[in-house]
Formats: structure tokens, C-alpha cells, sequence
């Protein structure tokens, strides 16, 4: 039986550490690019704790001895207010050859809520001196979290250079629910998978 588990076990492992997002690319460029060796991530969100947190889970996964990975949090916290081209800008200047964007701006990250009350008579909810009720009705129950389908968050996604042109587009597409480390991380380490097939980190 130890054996057994001991053969198991690295493969639940893996399988913990699998991403679950998909990526579908939408566009590839023809052009040739040159190797880069510096990275800026931008996470689109006017959220700075959404930005911050999914920057800084990216970085580590991105990073390699051939690859400085650069956040926009970081080194550009407003800039929202020049809008792409002061990226384009600062990227230029600092000598960063690749720039990738996810649009986070419509992520909503639903919080644990405790079951709404059902429709229900009950004597501790009655107003004083109204007549005890004789029963409780409750219509259709306590709706539980696992009830609820668990929605399909899909984000747009982009690799530009420094000149803002296109070099890969697509979609990412993922089931992580409720955690915005677990969500970041998911969708970088898919990310970072198509960008490596494709030749393009």
C-alpha cells in the first residue's frame, strides 16, 4: 500500500499545481522580432490591489536568468492617466522589449456571503405581541455556494513591443473562483506555456 502511495503521490502533485486556464490565441504576427530580454507586465485594472497582486504573482513566473520581468504597479503606479502610449514611452526609454497587457478591469471577485434568509415565520422575527406562528415555510432552501455554477472568467490579452505592435493576442479563459493570487497565478502559467511554444519569451 505504501508503494502505491508513494507512486501517487508527485502525480497529485502535479496535478495540484496544474493551471486551469485555457488560452485561445486570436492573433500571431508574421514579423520577425528580435530576442528580448526585459518584460513589463500590466495588469489593466483601475483596482491597485487587483493590479498589485496579480503583478507580483506573474513576476515570479515569468522571471528566468534570460528574462527581467518589470511591473507597471511599479514602475509606472498612474499610468492610467497617459494611457498606452505612456507606456509605450517609458518602455522605450528603459529599454524593454516586450509588453504584456491582461485586461482585469471587469473582474469581480465574489466574497464569501452568508445565506440570504429564506422566506420563513418565525416567532424571534415577529413584531411584539403578534400571535406565535404554528409553521415555518421555507421556499426552495439555503442556495449553497456549490449549487451555483461556477462562472467562466475570461480576460483579453496582449504581447506588444515597445513600438505597440501587435505580436500575440488571445484569451484566457479560467475556473479559479474566488482567490486573486490563484487566479493571476493560473492565468500566467498558461500564459506563459502559448508565449513559450509560440517563440515569443
Amino acid at each position: 500500500m505504501r508503494s502505491l502511495l508513494a507512486a501517487l503521490l508527485p502525480a497529485l502533485l502535479l496535478a495540484g499545481c496544474a493551471s486551469t486556464t485555457e488560452i485561445t490565441t486570436r492573433y500571431t504576427s508574421e514579423d520577425d522580432f528580435p530576442s528580448q530580454n526585459k518584460l513589463l507586465l500590466v495588469a489593466h485594472t483601475p483596482e491597485g490591489s487587483v493590479r498589485e497582486t496579480w503583478e507580483l504573482t506573474c513576476r515570479d513566473i515569468f522571471s528566468s536568468d534570460s528574462l527581467t520581468v518589470l511591473l507597471s504597479h511599479q514602475e509606472l503606479p498612474l499610468w492610467y492617466e497617459g494611457g498606452k502610449q505612456r507606456i509605450l514611452r517609458w518602455a522605450q526609454e528603459a529599454g524593454v522589449d516586450r509588453i504584456l497587457v491582461v485586461e482585469l478591469t471587469h473582474l469581480l471577485i465574489d466574497a464569501t456571503e452568508p445565506p440570504q434568509p429564506v422566506n420563513q415565520l418565525n416567532a424571534m422575527n415577529q413584531p411584539p405581541g403578534s400571535p406565535p406562528p404554528t409553521w415555518e415555510v421555507g421556499i426552495g432552501g439555503d442556495l449553497k455556494k456549490a449549487d451555483i455554477p461556477e462562472a467562466l472568467r475570461q480576460h483579453g490579452a496582449e504581447l506588444i513591443n515597445a513600438q505597440g505592435s501587435p505580436i500575440w493576442t488571445g484569451v484566457a479563459m479560467t475556473h479559479e473562483a474566488n482567490n486573486m493570487a490563484m487566479i493571476a497565478k493560473s492565468q500566467c502559467q498558461a500564459l506563459r506555456k502559448t508565449l513559450r511554444e509560440q517563440g515569443y519569451l
